[in-house]
């Protein structure tokens, strides 16, 4: 597919995640002020972090699991199934709680070499270099292992479907969309997530994504399910 072609799709994704987008910025601002300005807020963010010291990366895939899996299907759930739970659920459950929680300890990893690459203070260079490395490299490379990970789950681990993924097509059709997505949320958000102690970076990335899952839930209706990777 030519980039021509591919503009359609961009268009589309950048259409339906701009107004989450700008709902969660406004969030972000709150919560950066509070960071700044609450003393109670801060301390609570403080235990949090000694939390996820003590913890380790079993805390990292605890919180993406109940922010990437378990509330996506419990939304699904009560708004869009009548309060009926299908196999299908907990199936979905199982098989993106398992991706999204490696993908939290992953996310960890990256966070900790952000800090070791550029420095565990949140000057502005170090925040414009951290923010660069985070949206222009690994979430393209990220959203690309998602989006095909995804795509075989549908399709089936066949020759042609391994084969369709290494095509511009797939590139241009499939995954650029969902990297427009997530800069639609990530690239203020990252700002956000830079900006605090590397031991609460992860935390407050999580907490993003809940708030993303939870505000696109109801924006894309019962169309979509609403893990991240597939909207």
């Amino acid at each position: 597919m030519p980039l021509k072609e591919a503009v359609i799709p961009i268009k589309l994704a950048f259409k339906a995640n701009i107004k989450p987008g700008i709902i969660l910025w406004l969030f972000m601002l709150i919560f950066f002020a509070a960071y700044l300005m609450n003393p109670a807020f801060n301390a609570g963010l403080g235990r949090v972090s000694a939390i996820k010291t003590s913890v380790g990366y079993p805390f990292s895939f605890a919180v993406y699991v109940l922010s990437a899996a378990l509330l996506p299907e419990i939304l699904m759930i009560i708004f869009f199934q009548k309060g009926r739970i299908a196999v299908k659920n907990l199936y979905n459950f199982a098989f993106v709680g398992l991706l999204f929680g490696m993908i939290g300890i992953l996310t960890d990893i990256f966070y900790s070499y952000q800090a070791l690459w550029f420095g565990e203070a949140g000057g502005l260079k170090s925040l414009v270099l951290k923010a660069l490395v985070d949206q222009g490299l690994y979430s393209p490379v990220a959203n690309f292992l998602l989006v095909s990970i995804f795509f075989l789950r549908e399709n089936g681990l066949k020759k042609e479907a391994v084969a369709s993924i290494l095509t511009l097509q797939f590139l241009f059709a499939k995954v650029l969309p969902v990297v427009v997505a997530g800069w639609c949320v990530w690239i203020p958000g990252v700002i956000l997530v830079y900006s605090m102690p590397t031991a609460l970076q992860l935390p407050v990335a999580s907490l993003i994504l809940c708030f993303w899952v939870l505000i696109f839930t109801f924006v894309a209706g019962s169309k979509t399910d609403p893990t991240p990777a597939e909207a």
